[in-house]
């Protein structure tokens, strides 16, 4: 770390404006102009690392063609005793991730978000993403000389250029923050302006709520809640939130990009109208939210009223007895679930929306043959694994029976031994178990694991139990010893039930979501 005071590469550095893992970022006085800058120097010990140093350097090479009030200016960048360093414009006053929402306005907040949605639609429209948008890379200006507060984009470390030929990073390497990650990103797939979008939505949760929409300890949990966890609800920590604000987040965040808005601007317009109560308009198909409810278009109903133009607009559904309109000619208000009495979810219509056809079908939800513009499910519930659980942990019952049969052995070994006899049989007897103990055990515990070994071996030792059983099952009759009959019949009742179980469908679906859930992970 460079020392307060020093000079370095002709500027004078005046202090620190913060510091990472990978460089330090001072505030220096220009050796030419009466301005301060912010002095980004990267740590002497990455400058040998030539993909960081491709990134440092394409940073300043990407912003320096971008020119924006919403993106931070890049004046200078170069290279001065072994450090790699960029003079940009100085922002005075914090960033996303300290600002606190909750002292302010909802109504700013989505105006510092809409500021943020221009400079990444600005910088998508000239063939930039950024890929990397979050709290802290989101700079909030204090204001000054009558000017308000505003926000300003920075830290283009990882951008790409869509027009290059050459990737930023090299393959296998991911570099964004998990918190703010996008699905597609997580899954290593081509990214594109929506991307931005996915993270200036979490961004936005982050800030009303004052952390990511997935949150846990263990990363892998997070990169879950992104690829496969529906979208949490915001007015479930902010009550003082429109709950409209939910449908805006679920959509900007759904799984699927082609059910974004077409823009981050049209995202933080959004936001606004519903932080504003006004009507939202836009008819593109939205996502799921956290509360089981699809949020789909509906068809044209005569929800509030006679058949007219306007009331045939499209409905998005919400929930149970509660809808929506949406479009370009939607004339019905946004409704303000957090200023009416109630609880619309459970049947509570506010006043002056009564529905004069007849309650039934109309608030149905849409099945696909009625919406033909319905899109997929984005959030599918795990299928059942009851027949794996079953057959997994009889297959293991079944390996601790004949370990006991295998200590009985052992016992009777031991005999043999101490009477003078040939032990050649009983070892022989006794490898034999230990291979069926282990054999059944490991199939039990890969089919629990929903690995497909674990189906196949577990059929074997299903069968294998069935001769036996079947052998003892007729010398039992033979013997007219009816107690052992009636117990092979048992044993060879389970083994079917324990091969229908392994060869369900259901099972076999269970093993492949989970195969999955492994790869993504």
């Amino acid at each position: 770390m460079l020392q307060t005071g020093a000079s370095f590469a002709g500027y004078h550095l005046e202090g620190v404006l913060g510091q990472g893992g990978m460089g330090t970022v001072y505030l220096a006085r220009h050796p030419r102009l009466p301005r301060s800058v912010a002095l980004k120097v990267l740590n002497r010990e990455f400058g040998a690392d030539h993909e960081l140093q491709r990134r440092f350097e394409r940073e300043a090479d990407v912003v320096a063609q971008l020119e924006h009030p919403g993106i931070v200016g890049i004046y200078d960048r170069g290279t001065d005793d072994g450090y790699l360093w960029i003079a940009m414009q100085c922002v005075r006053g914090t960033d996303a991730a300290t600002w606190d929402a909750r002292a302010h306005d909802p109504a700013v907040t989505a105006r510092l978000v809409g500021e943020t949605a221009s400079a990444l639609d600005y910088a998508n429209q000239h063939g930039v993403l950024h890929r990397d948008v979050k709290p802290g890379n989101i700079l909030i200006a204090e204001a000054d000389h009558g000017r308000e507060i505003r926000s300003v984009l920075t830290d283009f470390g990882i951008a790409r250029v869509t027009t290059a030929n050459t990737q930023l990073t090299a393959t296998g390497t991911f570099t964004a923050t998990l918190a703010y990650a996008s699905p597609e990103q997580l899954s290593g797939e081509v990214v594109d302006h929506r991307s931005d979008q996915y993270s200036l939505a979490c961004t936005v949760f982050a800030m009303y709520a004052g952390h990511p929409p997935y949150t846990a300890t263990n990363p892998g949990q997070v990169v879950a809640g992104h690829l496969s966890q529906p979208v949490p609800r915001l007015t479930s920590v902010r009550p003082d939130l429109p709950q409209a604000v939910d449908v805006v987040i679920a959509r900007a965040m759904a799984k699927r990009r082609d059910e974004r808005f077409v823009s981050s601007t049209e995202f933080a317009s959004a936001l606004r109208d519903a932080i504003e109560g006004r009507p939202i308009t836009t008819g593109r198909p939205p996502a799921h939210i956290s509360d089981g409810h699809l949020l789909q278009p509906r068809p044209a109903l005569p929800a509030y009223g006679p058949h007219t133009p306007e009331s045939s607009a499209q409905q998005l559904w919400v929930g149970p007895g509660q809808h929506t309109p949406v479009g370009s000619h939607a004339q019905q208000p946004w409704v303000d679930f957090a200023s009416q009495p109630g609880d619309a979810r459970n049947g509570y219509q506010p006043s002056g929306m009564k529905q004069s056809a007849p309650v039934g079908n109309a608030w149905q939800q849409p099945t696909a043959a009625a919406n033909p513009w319905n899109p997929a499910p984005v959030h599918e519930p795990a299928p059942s694994k009851a027949g794996a659980v079953f057959s997994g942990v009889l297959s293991l019952l079944i390996s601790l029976g004949f370990l006991m049969f295998l200590l009985y052995g052992i016992s009777e070994t031991l005999v043999q031994l101490e009477e003078g006899s040939d032990p050649r049989g009983s070892f022989i007897a006794i490898a034999v178990i230990i291979g069926i103990i282990t054999f059944t055990a490991a199939g039990g515990i890969l089919l629990l694991c929903a690995r497909t070994a674990g189906r196949v071996m577990t059929i074997m030792t299903a069968g294998f139990v069935a001769l036996i059983a079947a052998i003892a099952g007729a010398g039992s009759i033979v013997e007219k010893v009816y107690a052992g009959t009636a117990v092979a019949v048992l044993v060879l009742a389970l083994m079917v039930a324990m091969v229908v179980g392994v060869a369900a469908p259901a099972t076999g679906r269970w093993v492949r979501h989970r195969k999955e859930l492994r790869a993504r992970w």
